[in-house]
């Protein structure tokens, strides 16, 4: 078993678990500032895989300069070269509402083919 510390990335830990989990044939465990890799049978886990699939994830953020992933032992950090905690920024929650008859969605789209129905 091997210990992904996400402190830093807090906020993409699931992501990030579920990606490297993928990459390397793993099954993830979440704790709360970590998650740990567990092999599916009695194999043992390159450590140098999992490095690889975590730069790869941060990679795809565009993040790969702000971040170094140190192994150690059972133990890989995550942590920040500029000292900043990456945070995902929120998306917008908007609901939308049928003026006709006050249907409620997230979803534009779903509320412009519902407003259609109206009209059939």
């Amino acid at each position: 078993m091997i210990t992904i510390d996400c402190r830093e990335i807090e906020s993409y830990k699931h992501e990030l678990a579920v990606f490297v989990a993928d990459w390397i044939g793993a099954i993830p465990t979440m704790k709360l500032h970590e998650f740990v890799l567990s092999p599916i049978e009695d194999e043992h886990l390159d450590t140098e895989k999992i490095v690889k699939g975590i730069r790869e994830f941060l990679a795809s953020l565009g993040e790969t300069a702000n971040f170094a992933v140190l192994p150690k032992d059972e133990i890989v950090l995550i942590k920040s070269l500029s000292n900043r905690t990456f945070v995902r920024e929120k998306q917008s929650e908007s609901l939308f509402t049928c003026t006709h008859c006050g249907y409620v969605t997230q979803y534009e789209g779903l509320l412009q083919t519902h407003m259609n129905l109206h009209y059939l």
